[in-house]
């Protein structure tokens, strides 16, 4: 039985769950049985082993002052490591799995992130020839417009893209901008739609329709506000898309779907009215998105798991993350900007319309093309 490490995070990101849970139905597919090991990319001391999950949960409610998790992860990796308890030491198989890997803005770039450097340069180079390295529906983040030219002239950003890409026994990339900046960066690598489509059909979750409409809100769209838009927009969005679920909750169910305890904790607030869905149980997720009638989000995973299963969607956004969703059928994307102006005229549409149905088709295409590229690098 093979060992697989997952480089993504433990407990705080439903759309990570949804990208582990669809790259995993694939790995189970080329592999057989596996065995799997994941670690928690933000807190990277968490490749060493179970003490350090522990310590994770121990202190997930903590400010990270200074970085202090990332400052820690380095100060322990002085110590000797223990390929017996290590993760990715002890792994057959390394996989970056899913989320943004691509971007560079006024606070962070790529070629700073948390794991490169302990788990890729420190690990597995030492099992470099003997342990295949996967980046699996890797993506972009910038601002909505970005031809990405800022992330591959920084001489730090474009030498981690070479290195990570060249290391890699297959690199897939989930949106068209993350490609373009690989391509710039000397590598050919095939887009194809993110892993997450997988997560319902993984989980065994049929979709039906129970007739209410899923919603979601982020108070900039997402989770940054990249563009600088400000205050302003922020102001308008909040205005406009509290206005229009109220209207659009007189006239049809709804629910408000909290990825995390502060947009549950904002919805009750903003929408005392509408009822809210919160879970810590990521599957559940898959399961009330399955049963709406239509979504409209700003969380991209949100948006393209309903769209795997059939719902229409409406997607706004401010960054690049939403060229992810452009990928699925049935989803339509509009920025910010835009959605203050068109929400009610679209959520007045979708509401006419008829229920969508499950894109079969390009399930199964997309499957195919990700088995292929998986057993030619895996299999004897």
């Amino acid at each position: 039985m093979k060992r697989v490490c997952l480089i993504s995070t433990v407990n705080h990101n439903v759309g990570d769950d949804f990208v582990r849970a669809g790259i995993l139905s694939l790995l189970r597919e080329v592999l057989g049985e596996i065995e799997v090991r994941t670690m928690h990319k933000h807190f990277p001391a968490t490749v060493r082993g179970e003490f350090w999950h522990r310590l994770d949960a121990w202190t997930r409610g903590l400010p990270d002052w200074l970085s202090w998790r990332t400052r820690l992860s380095r100060l322990v990796d002085v110590l000797p490591m223990n390929p017996q308890t290590d993760l990715a030491l002890g792994s057959d198989l390394i996989v970056q799995s899913g989320a943004p890997v691509y971007w560079k803005n006024a606070h962070s770039k790529c070629a700073h992130n948390e794991w490169f450097g302990p788990v890729v340069k420190k690990r597995w180079k030492l099992r470099q020839g003997r342990v295949p390295l996967l980046n699996l529906g890797a993506g972009s983040c910038q601002a909505w417009g970005s031809d990405g030219t800022e992330v591959v002239v920084d001489l730090e950003c474009r030498a981690f893209i070479d290195e990570f890409t060249g290391w890699c026994a297959v690199t897939t990339v989930r949106d068209a901008l993350a490609q373009r900046m690989v391509s710039q960066c000397g590598h050919a690598v095939p887009l194809l739609p993110c892993p997450s489509i997988f997560a319902p059909g993984a989980m065994n979750v049929q979709p039906r329709d129970d007739g209410f409409v899923a919603l979601n809100y982020m108070p900039d769209g997402g989770h940054y506000d990249l563009a600088g838009h400000g205050a302003g927009l922020r102001q308008r969005w909040e205005e406009v898309f509290c206005e229009e679920a109220r209207q659009l909750a007189r006239r049809i169910p709804c629910q408000l779907i909290c990825h995390d305890r502060k947009e549950d904790e904002l919805a009750a607030r903003l929408l005392p009215e509408v009822p809210r869905f919160f879970s810590r149980n990521w599957q559940d997720y898959l399961d009330v998105y399955s049963r709406c009638r239509f979504a409209v989000v700003n969380r991209v995973h949100g948006a393209v798991v309903a769209a795997a299963m059939g719902k229409r969607v409406l997607l706004t956004g401010n960054d690049t993350r939403m060229l992810t969703a452009a990928e699925v059928p049935g989803i339509k994307i509009l920025t910010v900007s835009q959605a203050v102006d068109a929400l009610k005229e679209d959520l007045e549409e979708m509401a006419a319309s008829e229920s969508g149905a499950v894109p079969v088709s390009f399930l199964e295409t997309t499957r195919s093309s990700y088995l292929r590229l998986l057993s030619s690098a895996l299999l004897p």
